[in-house]
């Protein structure tokens, strides 16, 4: 037999050669840890697998959570739920992830309630009252309470000093200080003060004033209003990037995405943004803005530093909460309307004129998702 041709022996050895290369590629590997998924829907928690991408298990609650906070020291195997019951008590329960049960469960007040970490070992809670009381983590035994002026809608912690700022029904502002238990006099901050986010540096504290679409911005030393921030949407949704130099803003009114600068105290930009934008999140490495269009089932993308749009995604029905895993590879969205979760490999999204990006998975976890959170390690 005739040996075979010259180009086929090359042919040949490139086929080997890129073969050998395709078979020593590793796939994209996931994230080392679960993600623990509030499911309104189906009152539990969804463990999800974020190595394998698999659901787990799911852990029962007594409550239809709204929320899901982490334990205030991460190595505890421990996640907390809030939400409402039945009947429409506010209620606190501190979950065991490693033994997969509710351990420990507290009424907070009634309707909806708002809690917060506070890294001295409490979470505070707010819920239908003229109060903000504080629980310790582990048992979830009565801390301090504080009586305020009025119902407390919302409320923030400094990350730099025992200190709350909360916002009251009736369109008022009022600064608590945790370690001694004094409550300053209420400050009127402008009809329908919903949201409260402090600057990084806790010098400055913003306020979202959905009922005038403005931001009032708090001098924290003093309590004294610095300016006022009007805006062209109704503040509904903030989101502060990583470093928190910038704080994104969407809600009614239009499609689009407000920027504004905390350390300048201004309005940087509106860009256009999908239908009804909603929830975001920000990644660091890369540093993207990830906002759900719950009416388009779809994910906008946005490139932090050059402010243009990188990619479009189509996710699934009604999402909702975006979490980014710590490793920064991957963004989780919560889809509402399909039961699921979206899994977008950062990486893959690359800026170009077809501003689209391919999905990794998708995780069926059951009744509307509402909130996640991430931990690294693996609980058995």
């Amino acid at each position: 037999m005739s040996s075979p041709p010259e180009w086929t022996r090359r042919g040949f050895l490139a086929a080997g050669a890129a073969l050998a290369a395709a078979c020593g590629r590793k796939p994209a590997e996931g994230f080392r840890g679960i993600a623990c998924v509030a499911l309104a829907g189906d009152r539990a928690i969804a463990v999800v697998d974020l190595l394998a991408f698999t659901l787990r298990h799911n852990i029962s609650l007594s409550c239809r959570p709204s929320a899901l906070l982490a334990h205030p020291t991460p190595e505890r195997p421990a996640a907390f739920a809030a939400g409402t019951t039945e009947g429409g008590s506010a209620l606190l329960e501190r979950v065991d992830l490693a033994a997969r049960k509710v351990v420990a469960r507290v009424f907070v007040g009634q309707g909806a309630p708002v809690v917060r970490t506070d890294p001295r070992g409490f979470l505070w809670s707010a819920a239908g009252e003229p109060k903000l009381r504080a629980w310790h983590a582990d048992g979830l035994r009565p801390g301090p309470q504080l009586n305020l002026a009025a119902r407390a809608l919302d409320f923030d912690l400094s990350p730099v000093a025992p200190l709350a700022c909360v916002c009251l029904e009736g369109g008022f502002v009022q600064f608590a200080d945790l370690a001694s238990g004094k409550v300053s006099e209420p400050v009127r901050c402008g009809a329908d003060a919903s949201a409260a986010r402090f600057r990084q540096d806790g010098r400055v504290v913003m306020v979202a004033c959905r009922g005038e679409s403005l931001l009032r911005v708090f001098d924290t030393p003093s309590r004294r209003i610095m300016t006022e921030l009007p805006l062209a949407l109704r503040p509904d949704q903030l989101c502060t990037s990583v470093e928190g130099g910038q704080l994104f803003i969407t809600g009614e009114g239009r499609d689009a995405v407000v920027t504004v600068y905390p350390y300048t105290t201004e309005i940087a930009l509106t860009s256009l943004s999908g239908r009804k934008p909603g929830h975001m999140a920000c990644s660091e490495n890369p540093r993207y803005l990830f906002v759900s269009n719950p009416s388009a089932g779809s994910l906008t993308v946005y490139d932090i530093d050059t402010q243009k749009v990188v990619a479009v995604i189509g996710v699934g029905v009604e999402p909702g909460v975006i979490v980014i895993t710590p490793d920064q590879h991957y963004a989780l969205v919560l889809n509402q309307g399909s039961s699921d979760i979206a899994v977008i490999r950062i990486a893959a999204i690359k800026a170009g004129r077809a501003r689209r990006a391919p999905l990794f998975t998708m995780v069926p976890v059951g009744g509307r998702p509402v909130a996640a959170l991430v931990r690294s390690g693996v609980d058995r």
